[in-house]
This record gives C-alpha cells, sequence and structure tokens, in this order.
C-alpha cells in the first residue's frame, strides 16, 4: 500500500502588522468602562486581498490531499512582534497572539492536518527567542489536543525516508536579476558537501523563509560513482512591503505571496505545487 503526504509549507505571515496576514474572524477584546469589548479586526484592501490568496492556497492543498495525511510547517514569524509599532494594526501584543491563532484555525478543523511544525524566526518579530512560536503551539495544542504540534528552531523531518530540513533563515534570492537562485544554489551544494563529508545522506529538501519570496533550485552531487541530489527552497511570505522592506530589498517593484505544497508519495517528491501569487506593486500614470 502506498504511503502519501502532503506538505504544506507557510511562512512569515507577520500577524499584527497593518499589511501582514488577518482573518477577518479574529476575535479581538479590549477594555473599555470596565467591561471587555469583543471585536473583529478591520482589514485593509491588501489584507483582504492576501486572506483570500491565503484560503485558496489553503484550499488547493487540503483538495490536492483528499484523504491523505497533511503535514503543515510554518516557517517563522507568525506574528511581526515588536519591530515597530508604527505599522501595526494595534498596539497590544495579545492582538497579534490572537490574529496569529486564527490565521491557523481553518486548517486545525479539518482532521487529516495531523502534524504541526513551527520553525522560530527572527527573534524581534517572535517577541524573543521563539516566544510566539511557542505560545501559539501551546493554545493550538490545548485547543486541538488529537494534534501532533510543536516548535523547534531548526527542523530535520524524516517522511518515510524523505528528509526535509527547514529553519527559517538562509540565503538572500540574490542581488541581479541574472544571479537569482545563485547563493541558494551554492548554500545547498555547501550542507550536501557538509553532510557527505560527515558520511551522511543530504536532506531530500531544503527550506528558509525570511526573504519573502519564492525560489526553487536542484543540485546534483557526484562521488565515487553514485550520485545525490538535492533540492532547495525559498518560501514567499504573506506580508505586503512596508517601509524597512522597501528598503530592505531596493524597491524590487514585485511582491509575491503564497504558499507551497509537496505531494511526497512512498519516500519520493512526486511534484511541487506552489500556490502563489505575484503582482507589480508600482503606481502607473499616464500623461
Amino acid at each position: 500500500m502506498k504511503s502519501r503526504y502532503i506538505v504544506a509549507i507557510v511562512s512569515d505571515e507577520h500577524a499584527g502588522h497593518k499589511l501582514g496576514l488577518c482573518n477577518p474572524k479574529a476575535k479581538l477584546e479590549q477594555l473599555e468602562n470596565g467591561k471587555i469589548i469583543e471585536y473583529y479586526p478591520q482589514l485593509s484592501e491588501t489584507q483582504k486581498f492576501m486572506w483570500e490568496v491565503h484560503e485558496w492556497g489553503k484550499e488547493e492543498a487540503l483538495k490536492l490531499a483528499g484523504k491523505d495525511d497533511v503535514i503543515l510547517i510554518h516557517d517563522g514569524d507568525p506574528t511581526h512582534g515588536k519591530a515597530s509599532f508604527l505599522e501595526t494594526m494595534t498596539t497590544r501584543v495579545s492582538d497579534q497572539i490572537l490574529i496569529a491563532e486564527a490565521n491557523f484555525d481553518g486548517w486545525m478543523k479539518y482532521k487529516n492536518v495531523k502534524l504541526v511544525r513551527f520553525a522560530v524566526g527572527t527573534g524581534i518579530h517572535e517577541l524573543g527567542e521563539g516566544s510566539s512560536s511557542i505560545i501559539i503551539t501551546k493554545i493550538l495544542s490545548n485547543k486541538y489536543p488529537d494534534k501532533d504540534i510543536g516548535v523547534v528552531y531548526h527542523g530535520l523531518l524524516d517522511i518515510k525516508g524523505f528528509m526535509i530540513d527547514y529553519a527559517h533563515h538562509g540565503p538572500n534570492i540574490g542581488s541581479r536579476k541574472w544571479l537569482e537562485g545563485n547563493e541558494l544554489r551554492l548554500y545547498l551544494r555547501s550542507i550536501m558537501m557538509s553532510e557527505m563529508m560527515g558520511g551522511h545522506k543530504p536532506p531530500d529538501l531544503i527550506i528558509r523563509g525570511h526573504y519573502h519570496t519564492y525560489r526553487r533550485e536542484f543540485l546534483e552531487v557526484g562521488t565515487n560513482g553514485k550520485f545525490i541530489e538535492s533540492w532547495a527552497m525559498l518560501l514567499p511570505g504573506f506580508t505586503f512591503k512596508d517601509d524597512y522592506t522597501r528598503r530592505a530589498t531596493r524597491s524590487d517593484f514585485k511582491q509575491t505571496i503564497g504558499m507551497v505544497a509537496l505531494e511526497i508519495i512512498d519516500g519520493h517528491l512526486v511534484r511541487t505545487y506552489p500556490f502563489v501569487k505575484t503582482i507589480d506593486v508600482r503606481t502607473r500614470e499616464v500623461i
């Protein structure tokens, strides 16, 4: 009997940011006149668009799975953290946790989503030392005790022999269009050689987030007549560019958001499904 798994991978949702992912059904609270008032967040048009893309990707991944098991990996930064309150939806840190939790509720309601792993992201976005991922993991574990939910800094997941190495930080996409993927491929080669020199089989897939962009690279390394193949992937995020990222990306005019799903059968990667959308963020004017 064949073993088949769908691995859904999301990253960099930055809950609480004005341009981050936000479930419109996230229930928030505030104190007014001695009473706790519940309310739902007001989403911007950008956030509405992102939520539509998120739900499209989620539904496609679950449709792809059918009755087979789904593994969900979140590759860091589920919240925006304390990087800056200038561009957050509220100044209350607890709201970020509540929004992030709500962002995952849609996944958790499916019985075949059985294994969930959070990779700790950037400290300032995770409220320090992985606090966001740890708190969200605890909340979800209490709400869904039938699921295996955990948090790691750097994971190595064995799915019937298919090894996935996942962590938040890694190489960037490249400084020029014609250089895109070069650093990722060299990064992959270094890891493969390090593993082989230690007498170990390299991971079949290396996943990294942080740079909010999608890229996939393949490499084959041969030694003593044996050839080993590995893939490396940079993940898109669910956050649009703010003042900082515009500067960090040197005004890149493209923005990619979305998620990726993997189809793994009998320990082999059969196909990669990027559920992503890329848009041009420039303001067009004709005179």
